[in-house]
């Protein structure tokens, strides 16, 4: 064979090897991907077994931190997660977080996640684990977490906001809780200067009172919407209230009464706002 037709053929090829160097990334990104979904399934499917829960939760993180350290990961939809690892991403795409958990035959919670966020500042992609500490907490509604100290959950939603040149990225969560109630919890995430996440702000105003987050527990049966409605700008919630005519205080009998509460931003802070008019939208998809 010529020198000429060898030169030519490798020319024609050329394209190729280029498209596929740089696709090469993005295999090995849907091979993990394909590997997490199969243990997040395993997962799902073997809730309430402890022998089990804790050993797939573990390597679910250890495969989904391997696939976040890769070049290009922060670029990367990881769209079949969706069902059993929740991901959240903020409306400026500069957040995201993972979470999921492992439930015990005690009905124990235990949460698991990572959070990526691109620091303009930096120039880089942060990438960080979360550890939950929630089985040390009593209370938590007026501290601040760090990813070390994480009060574990899962988060569904995200609303931005910004004051005085800050981010607010407002998470929405889920908590299993535990054999007789769940909980929902309303939670302010900023960044310091050095690029460090914080969980929990105190730009709740409820009353003439501030909370770093809210925290709402209620009958493990009931189902409490909170969700950010885009046409009225405000994070609705149900109002939830003691069930039948029992004089408790405990969250087992609560739930929501058809009627509903909002939070509405306003110079930096959301305002609680009670009893609003609001029609419910119709359910899609799954709902937790």
């Amino acid at each position: 064979m010529s020198r000429f037709r060898l030169i030519f053929i490798f020319a024609a090829l050329f394209p190729f090897f280029s498209v596929a160097a740089e696709t090469k990334p993005d295999s090995v990104l849907h091979n993990l991907e394909n590997q997490i979904v199969e243990l997040a399934s395993q997962l799902s499917a073997s809730r309430y077994k402890d022998a089990l829960q804790d050993t797939l939760a573990v390597q679910v993180g250890q495969l989904l931190g391997e696939a976040l350290k890769r070049e290009g990961s922060f670029e990367y939809p990881f769209d079949s997660l969706k069902n059993d690892v929740c991901q959240v991403v903020s409306p400026d795409g500069r957040v995201r977080i993972f979470t999921w958990f492992a439930v015990g035959d005690a009905g124990d919670y235990h949460y698991y996640g990572y959070l990526q966020y691109h620091d303009k500042q930096a120039k880089k992609v942060r990438l960080f684990e979360l550890t939950d500490n929630g089985a040390q907490l009593e209370s938590y509604d007026n501290q601040t977490f760090t990813p070390q100290n994480w009060r574990g959950m899962l988060y569904y939603g995200i609303v931005e906001r910004k004051h005085q040149g800050e981010v607010i990225y407002t998470l929405l969560g889920w908590d299993g809780c535990g054999l007789y109630t769940t909980r929902k919890i309303i939670e302010p995430l900023t960044f310091t200067e050095k690029g460090q996440p914080r969980f929990g702000k105190s730009v709740i105003k409820v009353g003439r009172k501030k909370m770093k987050r809210l925290v709402f527990e209620y009958n493990k049966r009931a189902t409490m919407m909170i969700q950010y409605d885009e046409n009225l700008d405000l994070i609705v919630l149900d109002h939830l209230a003691v069930m039948g005519t029992q004089d408790t205080s405990n969250p087992m009998f609560f739930a929501p009464d058809m009627s509903y509460d909002a939070l509405k931003f306003e110079d930096g802070l959301w305002f609680y706002q009670s009893n609003i008019k609001y029609q419910r939208p119709a359910v899609k998809g799954k709902r937790r």
